[in-house]
């Protein structure tokens, strides 16, 4: 543990995670409030589309930018700006200006892309190439744990105070973020040599998108890092979450505070999942060579444990533990993934292929959150799952057998180089 007692990891972990509970605080207590008044699944995931489709816009038009700018000035500004915007919700907190508060947390949605984005590129500017391997996969375990304990405070603090007062913790949050980033001591080396190459590259919108899109095609290490983050975003994280904020209330009637207790759990198993991968690897059972047969073992284990969840109507105990253990498995997958995006990736262009990544995770997340409530509220949890699940297998065979296509045939053609030609036959 004495390892991540680094200064610069410390108040910059801190601040990461500060801001994003903040910018997840106001968007769950806004969903548990439609959700309590309307009844309706499809409703409540409208919010949730709305904060993950803004990815779509950041990752595409404005990781370039972000790429070539100082990570810590832009990270004070983007989180002081987020303070400002959350305070206009006071003026739309009423339900039925429902249209215009999803305008809002749409603004705020593309500040804490913006705001994901750049924390990426402070692991380049803030520390060593080698401290940035160490830190990588905790500094963005930031992201589900914040998410996490906003969701469990969100669903459960409207019961003690008003919802404008969530407002003004909000954006306190915010401000609180942007002090502790004032404090953070850059790599000066680093930083300039990322700004310079940045810079020094100047292209159009377009060709920074297809350039990004190009180093993950390329590089078959980062395409399969992008595929295994975009599945565990979308046919887990998303389905899972909407579940967990309806499951509690209607098998278990236990509303906000069943849904906080979820949540609460997932924390708790995000934290379990950071910790239980740096163990791993730091000890040499997580490598390049076993890294596949890894992932579809988790990958099973997951979609079994999913399987099992309908059968745990009854038991809400078997339903948090299988809960808690499909975001164990899904946070190795998603932590080792982000590793080797950012350690294969190219310096200069990390934010843009974490945009392009993240566009199209986020983008599909919103979509997966939407369909899967309304299946929902449509055919129910027990035959939703199951669709989700044969999704899932769809998905993972359509990307695996391919590739294990592509490996089986390089090996199969230089094996036939090596065997000796076969002796002509004279003639009698």
């Amino acid at each position: 543990m004495k390892l991540y007692l680094h200064r610069n990891f410390l108040l910059s972990f801190a601040a990461s995670f500060i801001s994003l509970f903040g910018s997840k605080l106001l968007m769950i207590s806004y969903v548990a409030y439609v959700y309590r008044e309307s009844g309706s699944a499809t409703l409540a995931a409208v919010v949730f589309a709305a904060d993950w489709t803004a990815n779509l816009f950041i990752g595409l038009l404005g990781a370039q930018y972000i790429d070539r700018q100082n990570a810590k000035q832009l990270l004070v500004w983007l989180n002081v700006v987020a303070a400002g915007v959350t305070l206009v919700f006071l003026g739309f907190s009423d339900p039925d200006l429902f249209a215009y508060a999803i305008g809002i947390i749409f603004a705020r949605a593309l500040l804490n892309s913006a705001v994901n984005n750049a924390r990426v590129k402070a692991l380049v500017q803030f520390f060593t190439k080698k401290e940035t391997d160490l830190f990588s996969p905790v500094f963005n375990a930031s992201l589900p744990i914040a998410m996490a304990v906003a969701a469990a405070t969100g669903a459960f603090i409207l019961k003690f105070v008003e919802f404008n007062v969530v407002v003004y913790i909000d954006s306190a949050t915010f401000l609180t973020a942007a002090a502790l980033m004032l404090l953070v001591k850059p790599n000066e080396e680093r930083t300039r040599e990322s700004i310079r190459t940045a810079r020094g590259a100047a292209e159009t919108k377009l060709r920074g998108i297809r350039n990004a899109f190009g180093i993950i095609a390329r590089d078959e290490s980062i395409a399969s890092a992008v595929f295994y983050i975009i599945l565990s975003v979308t046919a887990f994280q998303a389905t899972y979450e909407t579940l967990i904020t309806v499951i509690p209330q209607v098998w278990y009637g236990k509303g906000e505070s069943g849904t906080a207790l979820f949540f609460t759990f997932e924390s708790v198993a995000v934290m379990t999942g950071v910790f239980l991968y740096q163990y791993l690897n730091r000890r040499g059972f997580i490598t390049d060579r076993n890294e596949r047969t890894l992932n579809l073992a988790v990958v099973v284990v997951i979609t079994a444990l999913y399987a099992l969840v309908p059968l745990f109507e009854g038991n809400v105990y078997l339903c948090l533990v299988a809960f808690s253990l499909m975001v164990v498995g899904g946070e190795l997958i998603w932590v080792h993934q982000f590793k080797q995006m950012i350690a294969k990736a190219p310096a200069a262009k990390v934010s843009s292929v974490l945009g392009l990544q993240t566009a199209m995770g986020y983008s599909l997340m919103g979509v997966f959150a939407t369909v899967f409530s309304w299946g929902l509220d449509g055919l129910g949890i027990g035959s939703t799952i199951y669709v989700n699940i044969a999704l899932v297998a769809l998905l993972v065979a359509g990307w695996e057998l391919p590739r294990r296509a592509r490996r089986i045939e390089p090996a199969t053609q230089e094996t036939a180089a090596q065997e000796p030609a076969e002796p002509a036959v004279r003639a009698a």
